[in-house]
């Protein structure tokens, strides 16, 4: 889900009711519930950084551990490849 696009979404059709001249209870608990979602959005947004940046180390050091392993080849094209590979994709 993407969380950012709803709570962006919720905001742009709450805004209506947010800014009544003459807020109804209507108004009031519409705004309320949008709040309360947004609340939720940005909960589960920050949930999925966390996850992004231990799927970042993790992805890492995996090819950290890979990068070692080829060092102890002997040298050859074949490692050259191996390793740029890895420079590649490791920017």
């Amino acid at each position: 889900m993407d969380f950012k696009k709803l709570s962006e979404d919720l905001y742009y059709r709450s805004s209506h009711y947010r800014f009544a001249k003459k807020p109804t209870g209507y108004d009031k608990g519409y705004t309320k519930i949008a709040d309360w979602l947004s609340d939720l959005c940005y909960y589960y947004m920050q949930q999925e950084k966390g996850v992004q940046r231990r799927h970042d180390a993790e992805f890492k050091e995996l090819v950290e551990a890979q990068r070692q392993k080829i060092q102890q080849l002997p040298s050859s094209e074949y490692k050259q490849g191996l390793l740029r590979a890895l420079e590649e994709v490791s920017l």
